[in-house]
């Protein structure tokens, strides 16, 4: 996507702004379309150059959105499976592309799935990663399910965490799924979703 491309873009949706502010106004309507999950996916088809197999679609598509934020990034593509591709994001600013509890980079990886299985590719994972941000939160929410487990088992009643995106819900169901003695199950509506943990 040119600079003018995603001006035009911009100004489709009532915002006119300078370069800085033009960056911060890409990363924050990239959060806003991920949580709604609705997106004008032409206006990230990078004038149709967004061909090839998965990891050439995930890296042309990455590399011309991030040249749109700080020409600083860099992307390395790693198949990790024939349906599942890595990235990994370096260079420039971290904190810029992870966003207010990671909502940017959860965008930025739900966005570049939606370009990659947009046409006669499906089924194809992309995991987006900056500076090992998801694998340490990852981390994270597996001992946090852990010790939901303990408390449960040591209790005997149910144990609800707090409110998780749908991928961090994810961690924790998978975290528990091969424990025999407690089961998981999401609660609740929208941003108040999340895991409890059941003694099974």
């Amino acid at each position: 996507m040119s600079d003018n491309d995603l001006d035009k873009y911009l100004e489709g949706i009532g915002i006119d702004v300078g370069e800085e502010e033009r960056q911060q106004v890409v990363a924050e309507d990239l959060q806003d379309e991920a949580e709604n999950e609705v997106f004008d996916l032409d206006a990230y088809d990078l004038g149709g150059v967004v061909t090839g197999d998965p990891e050439q679609r995930a890296e042309t598509f990455l590399v011309n959105l991030l040249l749109n934020i700080d020409p600083a990034y860099a992307v390395e593509v790693e198949e990790v499976t024939e349906d599942e591709i890595f990235i990994e994001i370096y260079g420039g600013d971290p904190g810029k592309i992870i966003g207010r509890a990671g909502r940017t980079l959860a965008a930025l990886e739900y966005l570049t799935n939606a370009v990659v299985n947009r046409d006669e590719h499906s089924g194809v994972r992309v995991n987006v990663d900056v500076g090992g941000y998801k694998r340490r939160r990852d981390a994270r929410l597996r001992e946090t399910a852990y010790n939901a487990a303990a408390r449960v088992r040591k209790a005997g009643h149910a144990v609800e965490l707090d409110p998780m995106s749908a991928a961090e819900r994810r961690i924790v169901h998978m975290a528990l799924a091969d424990e025999s003695d407690v089961f998981t199950e999401s609660s609740g509506e929208g941003p108040d979703r999340r895991v409890v943990v059941k003694p099974a």
